[in-house]
């Protein structure tokens, strides 16, 4: 029932478009043809509604013309302007409308067995859709886990990074031309930087290589700060031991522990653990 008022609906808009364009108008807004559409299906509803009325009042179950003329005279308009407007000016004839193809349905392959409702599910309810709805599938290539495909990718990784390794060094360092031409990018070989003497990273072997600017690590400056600190404990020792020599025998033994533990963590008195001193106004050269 809907699809067919919504082809009468669009009959109308058409029949109103039609009597636009006979009036001279060349376009129409949406909302516009909408509202005359309303206005001219009121105005038939109405004529048809008031026809079948007196109809039957007059007996009969169809109208005829007389039951539409009184129709028209009920609702105030002179039906003899109706005829003028038909003979006065050459209507367009609508073109017929023709019948509309039901859509074909898409032939889909059937993907696994469509499940029925479970017993605890009430009958009333939806079916289920079809399996690949919500079953899962599994698209993704599985990994090559053998030994041979593993160690050949990894050699490639390997080139690969050796390649742009190269690649980076050639661009930030300094290189040297294969060939004499002013084109000094076709096959740039990276410089080396020689070390001297030759043979002593031969003499000198080492677990790991660092540069020296990463190295934090100063032992001539440490020697000094452990002398500094021992000299500043031993200041600081002094004093303390005037004091206690003053004080009773009582708290004697008190203050020799404390004064042991203060001692055992910053002055050290065994010579064999000691810090070591610098000789006086010599640069000791550590490298």
């Amino acid at each position: 029932m809907e699809q067919q008022i919504n082809i009468y609906r669009k009959m109308l808009a058409a029949a109103v478009s039609s009597i636009l364009l006979e009036h001279g108008f060349d376009t129409v807004e949406k909302e516009s043809l909408g509202t005359l559409t309303e206005m001219i299906q009121a105005f038939i509803t109405e004529i048809g509604t008031l026809s079948k009325s007196y109809c039957e009042l007059s007996g009969r179950s169809e109208p005829v013309i007389a039951d539409i003329i009184l129709g028209f005279v009920e609702m105030g308009y002179n039906f003899s302007s109706l005829d003028h407007y038909i003979k006065g000016i050459k209507h367009t004839v609508l073109p017929a409308l023709q019948q509309q193809q039901p859509q074909k349905q898409l032939n889909m392959l059937p993907a696994g067995t469509k499940l029925a409702l479970p017993p605890h599910i009430p009958q009333h309810l939806p079916q289920f859709p079809d399996p690949y709805a919500y079953v899962r599938t599994p698209t993704h290539k599985q990994p090559v886990i053998d030994y041979e495909s593993v160690r050949e990718k990894a050699a490639i990784q390997k080139k690969d990074i050796e390649k742009a390794l190269t690649k980076f060094l050639a661009k930030t360092s300094p290189t040297h031309n294969l060939f004499d031409t002013d084109e000094a990018n076709i096959f740039p070989l990276i410089a080396c930087k020689p070390v001297y003497p030759p043979y002593l990273s031969a003499l000198l072997p080492q677990d790991q290589i660092f540069d020296p600017e990463d190295l934090d690590f100063d032992p001539k400056s440490q020697i000094i700060q452990q002398q500094e600190n021992h000299d500043k404990a031993k200041k600081r020792i002094k004093p303390e031991i005037k004091q206690e020599e003053e004080e009773p025998e009582q708290s004697l033994n008190d203050t020799i522990k404390s004064e042991e533990n203060t001692a055992s963590s910053s002055y050290i008195d065994n010579p064999y653990l000691a810090a070591t001193k610098l000789p006086a106004n010599q640069i000791m050269d550590v490298s």
